[in-house]
Formats: C-alpha cells, sequence, structure tokens
C-alpha cells in the first residue's frame, strides 16, 4: 500500500491546500529491495518520507556486525530529531522490499515545525520513540530473553492479528539484544505453552494474559 503526505501523524490535521504545496516541493522516488536511503554519520539535509514498503534501520558494531535496531513501515518519516538539530543520520536505513519515499528540504520542515498544530504532533511523536528507546533499554538490561520476547510480541499485538517477524528471529534478537537461538528457544518455549503460534515469518499471540506475565508487566484486562 502507499501513502501520502497527508498520511504522515505529524502532518495529519494540515489543510488541503497545505498539503498540496508540501507536495510540490518534495520530491518522490522509488526504488527497490537492497537501497540504502541514508547512511549512519551522514548529514541529515532533508526529511526521508517512506510512504511505501518496509526499511531497517541499523549500525555497524566494531567487529562490523551489523546491528539492527528497528524494522520500519510506511508511513513514517526518519530522523527528525537529527534534522531540526542539524545533525547527522543516527542509523543506516536500508529497504527491506520495493519502497516509495518523498524527500522534504530541511527548510520546508523547519518552517512546519513553526506551526502549532505540527509541533505538537511532532513532539508526540518524539516522544514516543523516547519511550520506546527507553524500555527496550531497560528490557536489555534487567529482563532475561523469553521476557524480552514477550516485551516486544505485546508491543506489537495491540491491535489484533498475527505480528510479523520482517526481519526474522536474526532480526528480532538483533532489535531486543539476543541470539536467533535464544529468541527461537523462546518462541518455541511459548508455543509449547499455547501462548502463541508460530507461522510462516509471523507469530500469533493466543494468550495476552500468558504474555504478560512472562513479560513481567501488568496483566491486561481479559
Amino acid at each position: 500500500m502507499t501513502y501520502t503526505l497527508a498520511d504522515l501523524p505529524m502532518l495529519q490535521g494540515l489543510g488541503e491546500e497545505r498539503l498540496r504545496g508540501l507536495a510540490a516541493r518534495a520530491r518522490r522516488r522509488r526504488y527497490p529491495a537492497g537501497q540504502v536511503l541514508c547512511t549512519e554519520g551522514d548529514p541529515a539535509d532533508q526529511l526521508i518520507v517512506l510512504l511505501g514498503g518496509r526499511v531497517k534501520a541499523g549500525r555497524v558494531s566494531a567487529e562490523g556486525k551489523e546491528v539492527v535496531l528497528a524494522v520500519e513501515e510506511a508511513p513514517v518519516a526518519f530522523d527528525k530529531t537529527a534534522l531540526l538539530v542539524d545533525g547527522a543520520h543516527r542509523a543506516t536505513r536500508t529497504a527491506m522490499t520495493a519502497v516509495e519515499v518523498a524527500y522534504l528540504p530541511r527548510a520546508v520542515v523547519l518552517e512546519l515545525a513553526g506551526e502549532p498544530s505540527v509541533a505538537a504532533r511532532l513532539l508526540r511523536t518524539l516522544a514516543a520513540t523516547v519511550r520506546d528507546l527507553d524500555e527496550r533499554l531497560t528490557d536489555a538490561a534487567v529482563r532475561d530473553v523469553p521476557s524480552r520476547v514477550a516485551s516486544w510480541l505485546l508491543r506489537r499485538c495491540a491491535g489484533g492479528g498475527p505480528v510479523p517477524l520482517h526481519a526474522g528471529q536474526a532480526g528480532l534478537g538483533a532489535e531486543i539484544g539476543a541470539t536467533r537461538v535464544s529468541v527461537n528457544r523462546a518462541l518455541r518455549g511459548f508455543e509449547r505453552r499455547g501462548v502463541i503460534e508460530i507461522g510462516a515469518g509471523e507469530v500469533t499471540v493466543l494468550d495476552r494474559r500468558a504474555l504478560a506475565r512472562a513479560a513481567r508487566v501488568p496483566v491486561p484486562p481479559a
């Protein structure tokens, strides 16, 4: 599915004429899977908006190993903070599928950030990003692998339906700081207990209450 700039959370609520003006100033491109959209450390001089497809954000460790930080789906904008403070991209983002992106110049984004409605939505988006990072750091510091896997699944199954493993079990492990083997062991353990069902590239949560107990978070209402 391909989205438009109007579907981006930080731009929702803008008038139709304003959105048309933004679309006219945006540069749209399509890329195949494997295309690098931005590289860690490069200047963030434009906002990259993913309108279609899926992208992974990663960094390379000192040992030369790629660490997957996140898998992101459209519609989403990358590195908003770096753009606002004239910084650099914090991760290398690579297309996992064919993608469509729109590029908005930094000057346009700064102009938008001056509008109260956009600024409020942007702050909420940044706050959610910080909260997610805080949760992930806490998970890695104090929880064992099954608890981290349970927490990861809980955050993604709220909308119902299967939870996709876009980068496989190795990708899930990279996100939570665990090996693929330990992730597989945790998933199989939950499946044997009837908490989840493992499918091809996805996991279906069958018992959210049991998963919450494994994640050591408040149990959701039945």
